[in-house]
């Protein structure tokens, strides 16, 4: 291929076909438990979110209810990928492996979103009231919220988990009224999830009987809780205003091309350079929504 301006822009074309392709093959299910909102600016602030105030009798004025001053603050950063191509193999029509490269760049640019939501779940960082996101001691007026199970997960800390999600109340004491409805595992605990959710028999005491918990919960695969954070497990509700984690896209950049004759890749190193570049982050925000197993 003669490496021609017009020529280059017939190959960007098609690099950036087989790149939004990529795009289209990533995992996307981690919306089941994250908020996307469009981030604006360089740092976006969450106020503490649980709800003060409920429905009442309208006996007399009015009372007005208000979100709690205390803010968590999450900046957005910078990722990139970038791929080199030689004009070599351009000129030589060798660059039928380079669909391949593009393709997978498309799923990593993809998966980004899940892998940040991911670290956020695992890093366990400070909440809005300057105390770890999964803690046993958080109390806002009445409410205590312990959202956090020690051990691995069986029926009974499942059992345990459920129970204290559906005790959660509002700081002034009524009832949150949370029913959990997603059970988050990685593949090393896929098996034990649907042994408790998806079974239809279990055994008690060696003699069969019905699973009470059939379809309580959906059971959701997380691709990203390997390694070191395998046997976490997170049980969550995902039906209300907001969800657990919160991904804020402040850039979804297009693929950028520098294969011009004055560009200094091509210049000193005569190489054509394919870039993306997205800003965003991901932060826990909701910790009545989500407990936290065998942190």
């Amino acid at each position: 291929m003669d490496l021609t301006p017009e020529n280059m822009s017939k190959l960007f074309v098609t690099f950036n076909a087989y790149l939004q392709r990529g795009l289209g093959g990533s995992w996307q299910d981690y919306q089941k438990f994250c908020t996307v909102i469009n981030s604006g600016s360089a740092i976006e602030k969450y106020p503490m979110t649980i709800i003060k105030g409920a429905m009442r009798e309208w006996v007399g004025p009015r009372v007005i209810n208000g979100i709690d001053g205390k803010t968590l603050e999450v900046t957005n950063r910078d990722f990139e990928h970038t791929e080199g191509v030689s004009r070599n193999d351009i000129e030589d029509d060798n660059i039928g492996f380079y669909s391949t490269l593009f393709t997978e760049m498309g799923i990593s640019a993809g998966n980004l979103w899940a892998e940040l939501a991911v670290e956020a779940l695992t890093g366990n960082g400070k909440w809005a009231d300057d105390s770890p996101f999964f803690s046993a001691g958080r109390k806002i007026g009445k409410a205590k919220i312990d959202n956090v199970v020690s051990g691995a997960l069986t029926v009974a800390t499942y059992e345990t988990a459920r129970a204290k999600m559906m005790a959660f109340r509002k700081a002034d004491g009524t009832a949150l009224g949370l029913v959990p409805d997603v059970l988050m595992v990685g593949p090393s605990l896929e098996g034990t999830a649907r042994r408790i959710l998806k079974a239809e028999m279990v055994a008690e005491e060696g003699v069969p009987v019905s699973n009470i918990h059939k379809d309580e919960c959906e059971v959701l695969l997380n691709p990203y809780l390997v390694g070191d954070n395998a046997n976490k497990w997170f049980l969550m509700n995902t039906r209300r205003g907001i969800k657990p984690v919160v991904i804020q896209k402040r850039k979804v950049g297009t693929l950028q091309r520098w294969d011009r004759d004055s560009d200094p890749c091509v210049k000193d190193s005569n190489r054509n350079e394919y870039g993306l570049h997205y800003r965003g982050a991901a932060a826990l925000v909701a910790p009545q929504l989500i407990i936290g197993g065998n942190l």
